[in-house]
């Protein structure tokens, strides 16, 4: 069941994303019609995503877009991870979309090994 904030918008949990290391990046990956659901990837357009990111937290919001495939009600979906494994700097995420993907690239405060995205 989706959240429904004050506002009356719907909220959904992004609740799977691939996770990729290098030396100085770390790489969060939405592959949108899996880990949304089947078909979402033409329902998100650059123009509707949002990244946040801070110094051991990354937040993405895929806007408006639909709760299921065959769903006419749209929500923002929100991935959340904190706190990250290590420390990032802020001001160099980049993010893009691509082929159904959201990619967004973390760069490292030190070069080091993640063995994965969030501290257990």
């Amino acid at each position: 069941m989706p959240a429904v904030k004050k506002d009356g918008s719907i909220q959904k949990t992004i609740e799977h994303y691939a996770f990729a290391d290098a030396v100085d990046t770390a790489t969060i990956i939405v592959e949108v019609d899996k880990d949304l659901f089947d078909g979402a990837s033409k329902h998100v357009a650059e123009e509707q995503i949002e990244v946040v990111s801070k110094d051991n937290e990354l937040t993405v919001i895929l806007h408006g877009v639909p709760t299921t495939k065959t769903a006419d009600a749209v929500a923002d979906w929100t991935l959340r991870l904190s706190p990250l494994c290590h420390s990032v700097e802020s001001g160099r995420t980049t993010w893009k979309v691509r082929k159904g993907k959201v990619s967004v690239k973390l760069a490292k405060r030190k070069p080091q090994e993640w063995k994965r995205a969030v501290k257990v």
